[in-house]
C-alpha cells in the first residue's frame, strides 16, 4: 500500500519525548496483537499511530525530516512497542532503525523519500538476480529475496546486491527502488513473527539510477556520499555496526510483556485458587527471569549510548566495535532463554493459540534466529578481535534462490 501524503501530526524533540509518546501508544497496539497475527500484518491503524507520534524519523537527518534521535531512542521505543505486540515492535523497529542507511545515500535519492514525510522504507538485505551496469545506472532482473518485514506499509524497498562487470570482481551495493515496482509474494506462514508481514518479494526487471545506489564498502567505512552530507558522527559510522540496533529491542521488548503476562496470570491464580505446590517453582522463574530481561536491556542501552556519545568513529577500538554484537546476541538470547523458564512453568492452558504467553513464546523464538542475533558467531568475532587474530566481516553474499 502507499503512504498517505498527511505528515505525522507530532515530532517528539527528545528522546525521553519519544519513549512517552512510544508508551501511549501500548495499549492501543497490545489490543492489536492477536488480530495482527491473524491478518499476518501490523494493523495499519497502528502504523498510522506511530506515523502520526512521529514515531519513525528517530534516526532520520534533520536536514531531511528525521528527528535524529539516536540509537537508544530507538532501542527504547522498539522495546515499548516491542513490550505490547512483538510483531508490530519487530516491524517498527525495521522499518524506522533500517532507514538510517537511506542517510547514506546521495542527497538526491535522500530528497526523494524525504518528499513524502510520511515513507516508510522496507529491506531486503541479500536479494538475488543479477545488476549490470547500463547508462545512467543499474539493470537488475530476475531480482527475488525473502524477509521484507513491514512491506505491506513500505513506500520504498532498499535491496542488497552485487554488480557484475565483465572481468572484475563483483562490488557490493545497496539499490533504493520504489515499492510499485516490487511484486510481494504471500509467503509469510511461520511459526511464529507472524503479525510482521516478513514476504518475500519478487523483481522481474527494474532500471535504477545511479542516484538510488550505494556502495557497501563506502558504507562500512564511513565515506558514503550521504556520510559527507550530515555532521553527526552516527551516519559516519560503519552502517553494520549500527543497523543491528534496529532488531535487538522487539525481542527484549517481547521477553517484557512475557514477564507482565505471567506475573498477571500468576497473581489471578494466587488471588481465585491460593498457592499451589508449584506456586514457589513460579516465583523463582520470575524473580530470575525478570533479572535477566533487566541486565540484557541494560546492557544494550549503554552499548547505544555510547553511540549516541561519540565524537567520531575513530574512537572506537575494533574490540569496541565487536564487543557490541557480543552484547546485543547476549541480551537477546538471554531473554529468548527467560522467556522459555517462564513457558515451561505456564501450566496447560498456555498451549492454546489464544494464549498471549504463547504468542510471545513463538515470537521471540523466531525473532532470535536472525543472523546478526547469533551468538556464537559473535562471542567468537569477540574474542578474536581482543586476541589481535583476524575477525569475520560483512559480505552480503549472493542468495540462493527461492
Amino acid at each position: 500500500m502507499n503512504a498517505v501524503a498527511s505528515k505525522p501530526t507530532n515530532r517528539p524533540d527528545s528522546p525521553r519525548a519519544l519513549d512517552e509518546a512510544a508508551a501511549a501508544l501500548g495499549s492501543g497496539i497490545a489490543g492489536r496483537a492477536a488480530d495482527t497475527e491473524a491478518d499476518r500484518c501490523v494493523a495499519k491503524r497502528s502504523i498510522d499511530e506511530m506515523l502520526d507520534a512521529g514515531l519513525f524519523g528517530v534516526v532520520g537527518a534533520r536536514s531531511h525530516g528525521g528527528l535524529e534521535l539516536g540509537i537508544e531512542a530507538l532501542v527504547r521505543a522498539s522495546i515499548r512497542i516491542g513490550a505490547a505486540c512483538g510483531s508490530t515492535g519487530w516491524v517498527y523497529g525495521v522499518l524506522a532503525g533500517h532507514s538510517i542507511m537511506i542517510n547514506l545515500f546521495p542527497e538526491k535519492a535522500q530528497a526523494e523519500v524525504a518528499a513524502n514525510a510520511r515513507a516508510l522504507i522496507a529491506t531486503v538485505f541479500r536479494l538475488g538476480g543479477e545488476v549490470v551496469p547500463v547508462e545512467g545506472g543499474y539493470q537488475l532482473t530476475n531480482g527475488i529475496g525473502r524477509f521484507c518485514s513491514g512491506v505491506d506499509h513500505a513506500s520504498w524497498i532498499l535491496i542488497g546486491n552485487q554488480v557484475i562487470r565483465e572481468g572484475q570482481p563483483p562490488e557490493q551495493r545497496f539499490f533504493l527502488l520504489p515499492r510499485s515496482e516490487v511484486e510481494v509474494i504471500d509467503d509469510w506462514h511461520t511459526m511464529g513473527m507472524r503479525g510482521t508481514g516478513s514476504k518475500s518479494i519478487r523483481i522481474a526487471e527494474a532500471f535504477i539510477p545511479e542516484h538510488r545506489t550505494a556502495r557497501i564498502a563506502e558504507m562500512l567505512n564511513g565515506t558514503a556520499p550521504g556520510a559527507k552530507l550530515h555532521a553527526n558522527p552516527l551516519y559516519k559510522m560503519s552502517f553494520y555496526d549500527v543497523t543491528p540496533f534496529s532488531v535487538v529491542g522487539p525481542p527484549l521488548g517481547m521477553a517484557l510483556g512475557a514477564i507482565r503476562n505471567f506475573e498477571t496470570a500468576l497473581k489471578k491464580g494466587l488471588a481465585t485458587a491460593g498457592t499451589a505446590p508449584d506456586t514457589d517453582a513460579r516465583l523463582l522463574r520470575l524473580a530470575r527471569a525478570s533479572a535477566e530481561v533487566d541486565a540484557a536491556i541494560a546492557l544494550v542501552l549503554a552499548d547505544a549510548r555510547e553511540i549516541d556519545s561519540a565524537t567520531s568513529p575513530a574512537q572506537f577500538t575494533l574490540a569496541d566495535r565487536k564487543r557490541w554484537p557480543r552484547n546485543w546476541t547476549w541480551a537477546v538470547q538471554t531473554a529468548r532463554n527467560a522467556v522459555n523458564s517462564l513457558y515451561e512453568v505456564s501450566g496447560g492452558t498456555s498451549i492454546y493459540d489464544q494464549s498471549p504467553i504463547q504468542r510471545i513464546w513463538r515470537d521471540i523464538n523466531s525473532a532470535a534466529q536472525h543472523f546478526v542475533l547469533t551468538q556464537d558467531n559473535a562471542a567468537l568475532d569477540y574474542a578474536r578481535a581482543i586476541a589481535g587474530l583476524e575477525t569475520a566481516t560483512f559480505v552480503a553474499r549472493k542468495p540462493t534462490q527461492i
